[in-house]
């Protein structure tokens, strides 16, 4: 069988010239097939779609996966507590939900330095009134003397009548500025604004101006929250 393409002389039964590889024409269909190979090159093509289609399928889910991790209702909430890792994270202050009493000590530290002349101070986000202060400071300081957790309401006091008060230097007990703390927001949830004075020792004394029951109470939170302990006493100014 002579090859059309380059004149090579094959045996009759060839299907292919075995010089040139060349289809002899009128020869058997059986024998060496030269399109095996591309078959088998297509065949590879296939695979090497498939693994690339994979690949960009596995970043793609990568992606999404990233993308829905930061939506908002998708991160782990947060707390100012002391979690099982033993991580601090911080609570959230609002109108609505009040001040975690974990914020009390912190709100403190910020009215101590800017001094008790504050009409409004900003603190976690929230705007409050010296009146607001007032109540969350004094109701924080029962709440962590009783180791209470939960949230103090942010509600609306009018100012005092007529604020006053003789005493302007003196040393306080805890037991006594606890028993204070407690008479000064019990008495402005049932009167609905700040007092005129707190007596140090006996109730209804006009020993302690708002003001200075503002300060008191600052410098027995700030001292807390660098010890982690109520003082033991505290002296004014």
């Amino acid at each position: 069988m002579k090859c059309k393409n380059c004149g090579h002389d094959n045996d009759l039964d060839s299907a292919f010239c075995e010089e040139c590889g060349s289809k002899l024409v009128g020869g058997p269909s059986f024998g060496r097939n030269p399109q095996s190979k591309p078959k088998k090159e297509g065949s590879k093509t296939t695979n090497n779609i498939l693994i690339v289609a994979i690949v960009a399928l596995v970043i793609i889910l990568g992606i999404m996966g990233g993308i829905l991790l930061k939506l908002p209702g998708n991160s782990t909430p947060v707390v100012n507590n002391t979690t099982a890792n033993n991580s601090t994270v911080t609570e959230q202050i609002s109108l609505t939900a009040g001040v975690p009493v974990s914020q009390v000590p912190g709100l403190a530290q910020a009215i101590s330095g800017t001094g008790v002349g504050f009409t409004t101070i900003s603190y976690g986000g929230v705007t409050l009134d010296k009146n607001q202060c007032l109540y969350i400071l004094s109701k924080g300081i029962v709440m962590i003397n009783n180791a209470q957790t939960g949230n103090i309401p942010i509600n609306q006091y009018k100012n005092p009548d007529n604020a006053y008060g003789t005493v302007t230097s003196t040393t306080i007990t805890k037991t006594e500025y606890v028993d204070m703390a407690q008479r000064t927001y019990i008495w402005m949830d049932n009167n609905g604004q700040s007092p005129n004075y707190i007596g140090i020792k006996v109730s209804g004394q006009p020993d302690l101006s708002p003001d200075t029951l503002l300060s008191l109470y600052s410098k027995v939170l700030t001292q807390y929250k660098s010890t982690g302990q109520l003082p033991v006493s505290v002296t004014i100014p």
